[in-house]
């Protein structure tokens, strides 16, 4: 019986995920070794689609096709063991809840209107303790179970190329897959596994410590540290000191300096010397911007950091304060510590705050292009060109 699985996140709570969830579907996130809807695609073996806000719709279809079942669940919600078998159990009619949500049901046709749907279905409660990104913060603070979610979902059965008597190695809780070139590194293993991803390069004098995943493509520089819980998404290139950190893909953190508790989106630079607080001096609670309540939130975490949005940059010696947000496409290049949040879209100085002009923005992505081979799909700039828009106000407030 074929299925269909719906990620649905057009709710008020995804707004709590921007800057990263203003340019992808909440499901889009990536938590762990992949993104979720990459986990609910692999456990369950069936096309999984997004049922987003209508200028992320456009940009990410619904799946084409006439599937028998459709398995909506709510996008936020992060897969565990004790879950999947309730969403196993779950029949055409059937709604799981927790609390006073639903995480997820499953229906015979797609569904417009959700909240009308919901109380027409049989519901059941769920004895599982569900895991959520409720807020920025999730993502780091979710990363290391996801990891070892991951790890045990691609590697199981599997084997694992070797590794060349040049490196150091700690436990065999360790996976490489192929074309992965690893010398002259230090991988322990010892507590949290290792995951090294298709033809992704562990330079010499590297050391990683589990629980780490160095996803496709992407490439750990001479003499960085990866410290447990981190996550370098595919095709990225890092350096330096990495704690506890998710990065989404496609970006750069190629020079020395501290990232830690820390999340960056796609298409992201960090400039050479640059570093990010995690610890306040007081060793109080972390306030961040919430673009939900647009107001700094408490978070209730002692170690927090940089949330930077895609294609935000910084320049070098950039310095990062404790709980501090970075919106899309923002550019940062001060002496000082650079504000707690930087709306996106604006150039950033010492001097001034300006808009960053969605021309020179489109016209950058060209360059890029044309030096890294990498630009975002042609439906992305409709994506971007919304959050300029949407955005707006916020520049007006922050300009000085």
């Amino acid at each position: 019986m074929s299925l269909t699985i719906v990620l649905s996140d057009n709710a008020h709570w995804r707004k709590r995920l921007f800057p990263f969830a203003s340019s992808r579907p909440v499901g889009h996130l990536r938590v762990g070794i992949l993104t979720l809807q990459e986990k609910w695609s692999k456990v369950f073996g069936c096309d999984v689609g997004y049922s987003t806000v209508p200028y992320l719709q456009a940009a990410y279809p619904f799946p084409e096709g006439d599937s028998q079942e459709y398995l909506y669940i709510r996008a936020n919600v992060l897969p565990t063991e004790a879950l999947l078998k309730e969403l196993q159990n779950l029949k055409v009619g059937d709604v799981l809840l927790d609390a006073n949500q639903w995480v997820a049901f499953k229906v015979s046709t797609p569904v417009e209107n959700i909240d009308e749907m919901i109380p027409q279905l049989r519901p059941f409660r769920s004895s599982a303790e569900i895991a959520n990104l409720n807020f920025l913060e999730d993502i780091f603070l979710q990363n290391r179970s996801q990891l070892l979610f991951d790890y045990n979902l691609l590697t199981q059965g599997r084997q694992s190329q070797p590794l060349s008597s040049s490196n150091t190695v700690y436990g065999g809780w360790i996976f490489v897959e192929e074309g992965a070139q690893v010398e002259g590194a230090s991988l322990n293993s010892l507590e949290g596994p290792i995951y090294i991803g298709k033809n992704a390069v562990i330079e010499e004098g590297t050391f990683l410590r589990g629980y780490v995943s160095v996803c496709a493509g992407s490439r750990v520089k001479i003499g960085a540290k990866l410290y447990p819980n981190t996550t370098i998404g595919p095709g990225s290139t890092v350096a330096g000191e990495i704690n506890n950190t998710v990065i989404w893909g496609n970006s750069a953190k190629g020079h020395e300096g501290y990232l830690g508790c820390s999340v960056l989106g796609e298409g992201c630079n960090i400039g050479a010397g640059s570093s990010n607080s995690n610890l306040k001096n007081n060793w109080s609670p972390v306030r961040l911007f919430d673009y939900e309540g647009l107001t700094f939130r408490e978070t209730d975490v002692l170690k927090c950091g940089l949330f930077m949005g895609d294609y935000a940059m910084a320049a070098i010696n950039s310095s990062f304060n404790t709980g501090t947000v970075i919106g899309v496409a923002a550019q940062v290049a001060m002496s000082k510590f650079i504000p707690k949040f930087v709306p996106d879209f604006t150039w950033n100085t010492d001097a001034d705050s300006v808009v960053y002009d969605f021309d020179k923005f489109e016209s950058m992505l060209d360059r890029r292009a044309s030096a890294s081979g990498m630009r975002p799909a042609d439906h992305m700039i409709g994506v971007f060109w919304e959050i300029f828009e949407e955005s707006a106000f916020l520049r007006t407030a922050n300009q000085h």
